[in-house]
């Protein structure tokens, strides 16, 4: 399910900033980029979107962010962008889905907007989909089916997805890819593994193995990840694995 976006912020590093962060996100669609806000008011009246990622202190202009949400009212997921902290707790009285304050990471970039997309998939008509996301490779979008996922491993720069066929890298890191996938069919069980808990084919104390072909990957299963990870393979199961 697609995102439709704007952004409206008065300074251009800044939009630059959001932009290279929204061409990351699957499933974020931006509509258009504005530096004006009342020019993005003009827009959303006849082009409406799901979210509007806006910042709160535009001098320049006659209003500000606070202004914007008031005239164009709760139609609109919001965002708050700013490099002003004092603007925190008041952003909530205005109902926005969350607030960043620059500079942000891209990690906390994409924890903000899936919240949005949780919003959406919550209340719309349409059913979820659990059964593919889109990764960006080589320039593309390529389409990856959660059930051709063995594991996912951070290999220094970069992650590495493996399928039964093929070793796909993409370079994000491994919480960021993390918030793409569906927690009822993945788990992290170690700093460097994500896996799919239905190709689970063995677990030991400190191990776990996953068949590719005619043999089996052994990986680490980290301390921290044990107890979640054995509460996932056996939730109702008191006979669980020493």
């Amino acid at each position: 399910m697609a995102i439709t976006c704007i952004v409206v912020d008065d300074e251009e590093m800044a939009i630059e900033h959001l932009l290279s962060y929204i061409d990351k996100v699957p499933f974020l669609k931006l509509e258009a980029s504005f530096l004006d806000p009342t020019e993005a008011l003009t827009f959303l009246d006849d082009h409406p979107v799901d979210l509007v990622l806006l910042d709160i202190e535009m001098p320049n202009f006659a209003i500000d962010g606070m202004d914007f949400i008031k005239i164009s009212g709760h139609k609109h997921n919001y965002i708050l962008t700013t490099a002003y902290p004092k603007y925190a707790l008041p952003s909530y009285d205005y109902d926005v889905v969350d607030f960043l304050c620059k500079p942000f990471p891209f990690d906390r970039f994409l924890k903000a907007v899936n919240k949005v997309r949780s919003l959406s998939e919550s209340t719309s008509d349409e059913p979820e989909s659990d059964d593919h996301t889109y990764v960006r490779v080589d320039g593309k979008l390529q389409r990856i089916d959660f059930t051709e996922i063995l594991w996912i491993e951070s290999e220094r720069t970069y992650v590495s997805i493996y399928t039964p066929t093929d070793r796909i890298n993409l370079h994000l890191s491994l919480s960021e890819l993390e918030a793409l996938l569906p927690s009822k069919l993945f788990i992290r069980v170690h700093k460097s593994y994500i896996v799919s808990k239905k190709r689970i084919d063995l677990i030991e104390k400190e191990q776990l193995g996953i068949k590719k072909e005619s043999q089996t990957k052994l990986i680490p299963i980290g301390e921290a990840y044990r107890k979640s990870l054995i509460k996932a393979i056996f939730p109702n199961k008191k006979n669980k694995p020493a």
